[in-house]
């Protein structure tokens, strides 16, 4: 346990493309909602300078820990006190899950690859190696695995395992109030809703398992294109989508990389 997760040690690539991934979804998801059009209140004028400076240093990683972590304690703000004192849309659990991703990935050496930390370091002469403690990594990994744990805990009861939560939102989003006229419409809406609740458990297990990654990748981003295209979920699966690297083993993605730009793996296992 100790070695695989408290002194686990890998390239930092894979905490560095993170750190963008999430700055990028923070702008998505807030920007125009924490803008100064939007309010021009002296709090929210605070607030948006603090969001956009923030998000700013983490996205091109200067000081990448220190601003991933001012941009992580920004949003964690805006959803449990701007959100409950009025901004409703920022306390949605989407919104949530985005906030505590950025505030873990403050906790990675995020700032070791593909930012202007490493950029100036080697300018200056100084060694600031590919390879690092990922600790913080494993973090995001637990994090994702509980999202999914308790979602498909909240998910099982009778009136969401017998199709009718799934029934209500397609009528909600596509039907209006005349049911279908499709055959075994009903059933469908049930087989539905137990597929998603047994993979939704399964996940959060079969994720860490590197053998199974083959399969479990593609039925996790499958379910989430499917989220995506079916309900207005947000910047959700997109978040989803970049925490899947928490879950990749860290060398091998800096030897893939080399590989795609034409170096010869030079490996951060050095």
């Amino acid at each position: 346990f100790c070695d695989q997760v408290l002194f686990y040690e890998g390239s930092t690539r894979t905490a560095g493309l993170l750190r963008i991934s999430l700055a990028l979804l923070m702008w998505t998801r807030f920007g125009s909602s924490v803008a100064p059009f939007s309010n021009s209140s002296p709090e929210r004028l605070l607030l948006s300078a603090s969001f956009f400076m923030s998000t700013t240093l983490m996205l091109f990683g200067l000081s990448s820990q220190f601003s991933t972590a001012w941009a992580g304690a920004t949003a964690l703000v805006m959803v449990f006190g701007f959100g409950p004192a009025g901004v409703e849309p920022w306390t949605h659990h989407h919104t949530t899950i985005l906030a505590l991703s950025v505030a873990l990935c403050a906790l990675t050496p995020c700032g070791h690859s593909f930012s202007v930390d490493r950029w100036l370091a080697l300018r200056a002469g100084k060694a600031l190696p590919e390879r690092a403690p990922l600790w913080g990594m494993r973090l995001v990994g637990f994090h994702v695995s509980l999202v999914y744990f308790w979602t498909a805990w909240d998910k099982t009861f009778w009136g969401f395992l017998n199709g009718d939560r799934m029934e209500m939102a397609v009528h909600r989003l596509y039907l209006g109030s005349d049911y279908p006229t499709l055959p075994l419409f009903g059933e469908l809406m049930a087989l539905a809703a137990i597929l998603t609740v047994i993979i939704e458990y399964a996940l959060p297990f079969a994720l860490w398992v590197r053998r199974w990654q083959w399969i479990t990748f593609p039925v996790g981003f499958i379910l989430h294109g499917l989220i995506f295209i079916i309900l207005p979920v947000g910047t959700f699966t997109a978040t989803m989508y970049a925490l899947y690297l928490a879950y990749i083993d860290a060398d091998d993605f800096h030897d893939w990389i080399d590989r795609m730009t034409g170096v010869v793996p030079e490996t951060a296992r050095r």
